[in-house]
């Protein structure tokens, strides 16, 4: 998959996860049924029953102060979430409004430059490569 969309994924998840106790519980419901709605009409209402009991999952992992319970619920989404951008990358537009909504800040693009870097020595040569800066200092 795609790295940009596995990152998305993730920060949709956590997003997710941290407002679904608040005030934007009914945006959330709303946003992901719209979600899966539109790619698995079939399966909305069971994502919608599965996000509402994770709610109350997130709700009970707070009130006794278990973080690992969260996380796995982040964990959870997560991977729902991959899933469904494998299937259609198309959704990555309308989950990553839905996290801009809820977190206030754009969702992070992976950069879509690479590098490759090939070098051959002999004798006594030295090679020095890098991406960023490289200091070298001799003596």
């Amino acid at each position: 998959m795609d790295p940009e969309l596995t990152s998305l994924a993730g920060v949709a998840a956590a997003a997710v996860v941290q407002q679904l106790t608040t005030s934007a519980w009914e945006r959330i419901r709303s946003a992901v049924g719209e979600l899966w709605r539109r790619r698995h009409p079939e399966r909305a209402e069971t994502v919608l029953a599965e996000l509402g009991e994770a709610r109350e999952d997130v709700a009970e992992a707070r009130r006794a102060g278990d973080e690992r319970a969260e996380q796995e619920v982040v964990d959870l989404w997560g991977a729902r979430l991959r899933r469904l951008l494998a299937a259609d990358p198309g959704a990555a537009v309308q989950l990553r409004a839905l996290v801009e909504e809820l977190t206030g800040a754009s969702a992070p693009v992976a950069p879509q430059q690479s590098v490759t870097m090939n070098a051959k020595a002999s004798g006594r040569a030295r090679i020095n490569q890098a991406v960023g800066d490289i200091h070298i200092t001799e003596r």
